[in-house]
């Protein structure tokens, strides 16, 4: 079984991508990994046929991986309402300032 991985990179274009790797046998499955933090129903949205909500799509910010590797939550800062209310918003952006 192989599973394709690494397709967030591109974002809106990951249903196009995904669709012709696996009908022409390149992999298995696609693996979404953190596109599912910013954008939960995205799978379910491909699979219905519907259109990308564009303003969920994960733009690779890279902070759902530098909050975990410092002690916070992994979660989409920068789209996800929950957080950005929270107070490790805060923290990340301190710690983004030290890099």
């Amino acid at each position: 079984m192989i599973i394709g991985s690494g397709y967030s990179y591109l974002q809106e274009w990951l249903p196009n991508v995904a669709q012709h790797v696996l009908r022409n046998g390149m992999a298995d499955s696609v693996g979404f990994g953190r596109m599912v933090l910013s954008y939960p129903t995205m799978p379910a949205d491909m699979i219905a046929g519907r259109s990308l909500t564009r303003n969920l799509i994960c733009r690779t910010f890279s902070d759902c991986t530098t909050a975990p590797r410092n002690g916070l939550v992994s979660g989409c800062y920068p789209l996800d309402p929950l957080y950005k209310k929270l107070p490790e918003a805060e923290q990340l952006k301190a710690i983004k300032e030290t890099l």
